[in-house]
């Protein structure tokens, strides 16, 4: 992983323009060639993939909030020394949650909801890679004691649940 990172930070310019060509190309391909039923399916994956904005704002929210609250009561830091470390903490040190978060909910979607497209299964696929993904984070909670794990934990499952309504609409 360490590598990846590497060649990620190393390679920026390169990376960076590829990565947003690949987002883009479904949805300016499907303009000029709206009845292509690959392209179609693929754009679908997409804006599923895309409501996992809601999830990463609820778990940040969540867990910027118990860090900040922890780091006052718990830690007795003042209120900037709080905000620093909670953004750092946050942000810098939880990169690699991040980077991981996104790519293992990425290749979720594209398994889950690129064969079978019926939405009567969603929930269904929802709590999956709910436990999936959470699973570490769990043994992590019992583990090291650190109740952030568990915030964040609770947080994907209100962040799947405030997402469900979109992936019908997307679905449909």
């Amino acid at each position: 992983m360490r590598e990846i990172v590497k060649f990620i930070m190393g390679n920026w310019a390169v990376v960076l323009p590829v990565s947003i060509l690949v987002l883009v190309l479904p949805f300016v391909a499907s303009k000029y060639f709206p009845n292509n039923p690959v392209i179609s399916a693929v754009r679908q994956v997409f804006k599923v993939f895309f409501t996992n904005r809601i999830n990463v704002l609820v778990i940040f929210v969540s867990v910027y909030l118990f860090g900040f609250f922890s780091a006052i009561i718990n830690e007795q830091f003042s209120i900037g020394e709080a905000i620093f470390g909670t953004t750092y903490g946050i942000v810098l040190y939880g990169m690699m949650f991040w980077i991981g978060f996104i790519v293992c909910i990425l290749v979720l979607d594209i398994v889950l909801f690129s064969f079978h497209t019926e939405p009567k299964y969603t929930t269904y696929k929802l709590a999956i890679e709910w436990v999936l993904i959470s699973s570490p984070f769990i043994y992590w909670v019992v583990r090291y004691n650190q109740w952030i794990f568990l915030v964040a934990v609770l947080a994907f499952l209100i962040g799947q649940y405030l997402r469900r309504p979109y992936i019908f609409k997307i679905l449909q």
